[in-house]
C-alpha cells in the first residue's frame, strides 16, 4: 500500500498520514469529509438608517453619569485615606525629629550648667587668670542712695525743682526726646 501510494500521487492525498494522535481538523476514521460552502448574500443595507431609541439612550446616560460619580466618590475616599496614611508617616517622622531635638536640647543644657558652674569658674580663675580671693580690706561699703535723686539728676525734665542746675534750651531739648511719641500716619 505504501508502494502504490509513492507511485501514484493522487493517492498521496488521499490516504491519511498514520499518526498516533487525530488532528482536529481532519476526519475521523471512516467518516467522509464535508466541504465548507459559503453563500454570498447580495442584499444592498446602505440607504437604511437605524432608529435611535431616545429612552435607551437617556437611560445610557445617565448609567454612565452615575458611574462617573461613582468612580468620582471612590477616587475622593482613596485620596483621602492615602493623604491620612502620608500624614501619618509624616507626624510619626516629626515626632522622632522632636525627640532627637529634645535630647539635644537637653545635653546642651547641662553643658551650660557644668559650665556656669560657680566653683569650676573659681578654679579656672585662681589656675589660669592667677586671680585671688578678695581681703576683708579691699572691701568698701557704700550706702545705698535714694532711686529718686538718682533718677532726678538723670533726666532734668521731671520739674525744676529736681533739676534746677540745667537751663530751660537743655532741659526743653532733652524733654522733646522723651516725650516724643511716634506718629501714626
Amino acid at each position: 500500500m505504501a508502494s502504490l501510494a509513492s507511485s501514484l500521487p493522487g493517492l498521496q492525498r488521499v490516504l491519511p498520514v498514520p499518526r498516533t494522535r487525530r488532528l482536529r481538523n481532519r476526519p475521523a476514521a471512516g467518516r467522509a469529509c464535508f466541504p465548507q460552502t459559503y453563500y454570498v448574500k447580495r442584499v444592498d443595507n446602505s440607504r437604511l438608517r437605524r432608529e435611535v431609541n431616545q429612552e435607551k439612550r437617556r437611560e445610557c446616560y445617565s448609567l454612565l453619569g452615575l458611574s462617573f460619580l461613582a468612580f468620582l466618590f471612590v477616587f475622593l475616599y482613596a485620596w483621602q485615606h492615602f493623604d491620612c496614611v502620608h500624614y501619618g508617616y509624616r507626624i510619626e517622622e516629626l515626632k522622632s525629629q522632636r525627640s532627637v531635638l529634645e535630647e539635644g536640647n537637653r545635653q546642651l543644657r547641662l553643658k551650660q550648667a557644668s559650665l556656669a558652674d560657680p566653683q569650676r569658674i573659681d578654679t579656672l580663675a585662681r589656675r589660669r587668670l592667677g586671680l585671688q580671693a578678695t581681703s576683708p580690706q579691699q572691701v568698701i561699703l557704700v550706702e545705698p542712695a535714694s532711686a529718686r535723686s538718682q533718677f532726678a539728676d538723670n533726666i532734668p525734665e521731671l520739674g525744676p525743682e529736681l533739676g534746677p542746675e540745667l537751663g530751660p534750651p537743655a532741659r526743653s531739648a532733652l524733654g522733646r526726646g522723651l516725650r516724643r511719641r511716634p506718629q501714626r500716619r
